[in-house]
């Protein structure tokens, strides 16, 4: 059975979306919140030499005193594939069509609908139920280039849209940027609507044959552009690690 990381959904409202619960889908989007994320199944496959594994992407996610005062780590949304690398399994088709919505959830990454060979993620709130979600992915192959063109198709073509949910339609903007000199392609997307209180920065860093994704939620007028720091500081690590 192939591992599946937390997503953690957000509600769009009057004010800021903010972190509700894990939820279990077997689509792109959703991941199960079932079991330890450390009991992959041995079958998923030997370490590699040249994939870093759940356990060694674990401990490159920065930790909650790297975070503002006030965050703290949220269990449910936090775990990783272990030493085992999973199973190799096909790249889906791009779903532009439901990509949308999931840029509003913390593993906004697997909109792309390619499988990763190992992972680890954490997730910190504060008592505004502000979040903060880290990801590192490890991918064989070209994958990890992929995901980036996909990342980029997909901010692309929800550069505005209209997301219904909680009796509230908002009308969603979505400011993508390439940024130069952070691993070696990264991209930047800030999420505002009117309808909300603050918005979210979004930032995706491939670093070799790694992808970092962060997702930063806040209620303030800054929609969360600490979250490109922080991702800076993951990817500085990733590139030294062996």
């Amino acid at each position: 059975m192939k591992l599946r990381r937390a997503l953690v959904t957000v509600a769009t409202t009057a004010v800021l979306p903010f972190a509700l619960t894990a939820c279990s889908s077997g689509d792109a989007g959703g991941k199960s919140t079932g079991g330890s994320a450390s009991s992959a199944s041995p079958k998923a496959g030997a370490p590699k030499a040249d994939l870093l594994n759940g356990t060694r992407l674990k401990s490159l996610l920065l930790p909650v005193g790297a975070l503002p005062k006030g965050y703290h780590g949220d269990p449910k949304a936090t775990r990783d594939t272990g030493k085992a690398l999973q199973a190799p399994s096909k790249r889906a088709a791009l779903d532009l069509a439901g990509a949308c919505p999931k840029l509003e959830a913390s593993a906004w990454i697997e909109t792309s609908g390619v499988p990763n060979a190992s992972f680890a993620q954490a997730d910190f709130v504060n008592a505004s139920q502000e979040e903060f979600n880290e990801e590192i992915d490890s991918f064989r192959g070209s994958d990890a280039q992929e995901v980036m063109k996909r990342l980029e198709k997909v901010l692309t073509h929800c550069a505005s849209f209209k997301d219904a949910s909680n009796g509230t339609t908002a009308s969603v903007t979505v400011k993508t940027t390439k940024v130069s000199k952070v691993g070696d392609e990264t991209l930047k997307a800030v999420l505002s609507a009117p309808e909300w209180e603050g918005g979210t920065t979004l930032v995706a860093t491939r670093v070799g044959n790694v992808v970092i994704t962060t997702f930063y939620s806040v209620q303030s007028s800054d929609m969360g552009a600490a979250g490109f720091d922080l991702t800076k500081k993951i990817a500085a690590g990733v590139r030294h690690a062996k």
